[in-house]
């Protein structure tokens, strides 16, 4: 029981001296690996918010200068038909406007205008006049006047700005711009020349006209939400909205050549899982989902944390295996001190038997006691108990030669019958007084073989000494040595009537102080099985069970 304790001792503190900090460094290490993958996660959102942020700059910049130089032009581009005042001269004078042909920016959908009544115009179209209509895509341009016809503004009222425009002019110079269409119509001939304005009466004085700067506001049309900057113009015939739209489709062209895929869309509507730039003062914004940059990132982030937990388990497998083997080592290391312990008794009792025996016959023999006839009995018992002396400290000789290597045998030819007699015949009268009855059975032809004689001597011996030793709870106590040719071996099987050997004993029977459990405990150091094996193998042969 106490051994068994000191071994469960032994085993739970190696256990937890091994698992504690291996547990602790699979909960620091798993918190390390998410933290790096986390970043490594981080910094490619900032890559990637970085590369939105600066496509949404340049954009901005982009459309920031198309707000600045369309704000700069003239409220009366707008229409179809104006009079410049600037260069306007004596009598009727009307120009179509450049907006006329479409606009010269890929990124401008389209020109309007709507007046004090919700008449929505375009410059490229003309009900009145087809032939000023010069755009080819005359369906488009249809297709989006019906959209503003029903646009919702998704924005404040507009208000001034600060670098609002005054334009003064003469009232006639104003009623030329207004009434451009029949101004035109009567110069062509479409119409009578009486119904153009004249300079008298209702053409005197100045008029003012307000012209507030274009400001960024996003329309719902019929095809969603549309990004357009507009502006009011006071009139003396009204307050009239002017604007252009932008072109989400020529937006997404001219970003075509940025690194990231994004999008132009208005800023309230973007995914909250999106990486996104405000692009200006548009209250549009550019973004982008999940990219290649931020799978990648994902990915690494993954391969961080799955090589930690593949170091984890190569480091902890090494750990456990090393505290197996350190556990086995220790309880190995407590076995053989308890071997040696178990075989010093043995060795002082296996060496004070035969000296007590040897001490007592030669005082006999010297001093003349007991019984005189029987004087050749008491020197045989002193030769028997110097030859059993002599195979203890053999064995002890030989066991320290085996654990230094050095255990060297000398085969050479010779005849194994006559050995194996003669090896036989050294013990016979030891063995017969002790009353196991020997048999030997050996061919009629000589039986040629290399081996060490006195290497035999000494195995033959042991296994000799153990039959002794093993059969004494036998009634009719047998040994028989038999030698015989296998092929091209030589074969020497001793046999007794002993109890056998356990199939769990069999496994450790030839180590070193193993001695079956039911041997008598008070005889034998455990060596000769093991001795005897080894002396086989050193001659090129084998012990076998």
């Amino acid at each position: 029981l106490h051994r068994r304790q000191r071994q469960m001792c032994i085993r739970d503190s190696i256990a937890f001296a091994a698992l504690l900090p291996t547990a602790a460094w699979y909960v620091t290490g798993s918190r390390e690996a998410s933290r790096q993958a986390g970043a490594a996660t981080e910094r490619a959102l900032g890559l990637l918010a970085a590369d939105v942020d600066r496509e949404a700059r340049r954009l901005g910049t982009r459309l920031e200068d198309l707000r600045t130089s369309e704000s700069a032009r003239p409220f009366f581009h707008y229409q179809t038909l104006y009079s410049d005042p600037r260069g306007a001269a004596e009598g009727l004078s009307v120009t179509p406007s450049p907006l006329t042909t479409g606009t010269a920016d890929p990124l401008v959908r389209a020109h309007f205008q709507m007046d004090a009544a919700g008449t929505v115009t375009l410059p490229t179209l003309s009900d009145r006049f087809p032939e000023l209509t010069t755009s080819t895509d005359y369906a488009a341009l249809c297709d989006f006047l019906g959209e503003l016809q029903s646009a919702v503004m998704v924005a404040d009222e507009l208000g001034p700005g600060d670098d609002e425009r005054v334009l003064t002019m003469s009232r006639y110079e104003w009623e030329q711009i207004a009434l451009a269409d029949s101004v035109y119509a009567s110069i062509t001939g479409l119409e009578d020349l009486g119904s153009a304005p004249a300079r008298d009466g209702n053409g005197v004085g100045q008029v003012a006209v307000r012209v507030r700067p274009l400001r960024w506001y996003t329309m719902v049309l019929g095809t969603g939400p549309s990004l357009a900057a507009l502006r009011e113009v006071h009139t003396p015939a009204g307050i009239v909205l002017q604007g252009f739209a932008v072109a989400p489709v020529a937006v997404t062209e001219w970003l075509e050549g940025s690194s990231q895929s994004v999008q132009f869309i208005p800023a309230a509507s973007a995914a909250t899982d999106a990486v996104t730039a405000l692009v200006g003062e548009t209250g549009w914004a550019l973004a982008t989902m999940s990219t290649e940059v931020l799978d990648q990132a994902k990915s690494e982030g993954r391969r961080i944390v799955s090589e930690f937990h593949r170091n984890f388990f190569m480091v902890a497998t090494a750990v456990i295996v090393a505290a197996a083997a350190v556990v086995w080592i220790l309880l190995q290391t407590d076995r053989l001190a308890r071997q040696r312990a178990a075989f010093a008794a043995a060795a002082a009792h296996e060496l004070r038997t035969p000296l007590s025996g040897l001490r007592l016959h030669s005082e006999m023999l010297a001093e003349g006691l007991g019984d005189p006839a029987r004087g050749r009995d008491y020197a045989s018992t002193v030769r028997d108990e110097a030859d059993r002396l002599g195979r203890v400290v053999s064995n002890m000789l030989d066991l320290a030669r085996l654990e230094r290597g050095a255990l060297v045998t000398q085969p050479v030819a010779g005849d194994l019958n006559d050995a194996v007699r003669r090896a036989v015949e050294r013990s016979r009268r030891r063995l017969e007084e002790a009353g196991l009855k020997t048999e030997i059975d050996l061919p009629g032809d000589t039986v040629s073989a290399l081996f060490d004689d006195d290497a035999l001597a000494q195995i033959l011996d042991n296994l000799l000494d153990n039959a002794e030793k093993h059969t004494r709870s036998a009634d009719q106590r047998r040994l028989r040595i038999a030698v015989s040719r296998e092929g091209g071996d030589a074969r020497i099987e001793v046999a007794d009537n002993g109890p056998g050997i356990s199939r769990q004993a069999r496994r450790a029977l030839f180590r070193p102080f193993h001695r079956p459990s039911s041997a008598d405990r008070s005889s034998g150091l455990g060596l000769g099985l093991a001795l005897a094996r080894s002396l086989a193998r050193a001659q090129g042969g084998d012990l076998e069970l």
